[in-house]
């Protein structure tokens, strides 16, 4: 969080590798990989309501609406691109899987 917190909006995002290579400074002894780092930030994001944005510029601490927006955006891309590649495995059409999917979480 500490690096994060150097990296307020979009503008001053902080890519993924030298958010790595910072975390590993701290503590070479013990390198933490990008993956750790994504389940951190998704963690503070999911459990403690952080505002992080993630985008093809890298981290940051949202501080706008557009900046929201914008992350919102990216994530839900992401998330699609996810689908589509479920939808070619499963080799079925997105729109079908996505009604699938609708089902399954529908209370």
């Amino acid at each position: 969080m500490r690096i994060l917190e150097g990296h307020q909006g979009w503008d001053n995002s902080v890519s993924r590798k030298d958010l790595v290579e910072r975390v590993n400074d701290h503590c070479p002894l013990f390198p933490i990989h990008e993956r750790e780092i994504r389940r951190v930030i998704k963690h503070l994001v999911e459990q403690h309501a952080t505002w992080i944005g993630s985008g093809a510029k890298g981290y940051f601490m949202i501080q706008t609406d557009q900046e929201l927006l914008a992350a919102c955006k990216y994530y839900h891309g992401y998330a699609l691109s996810l689908l589509h590649v479920e939808a070619k495995l499963r080799k079925m059409s997105l729109a079908k899987l996505v009604g699938q999917l609708s089902l399954e979480f529908a209370p």
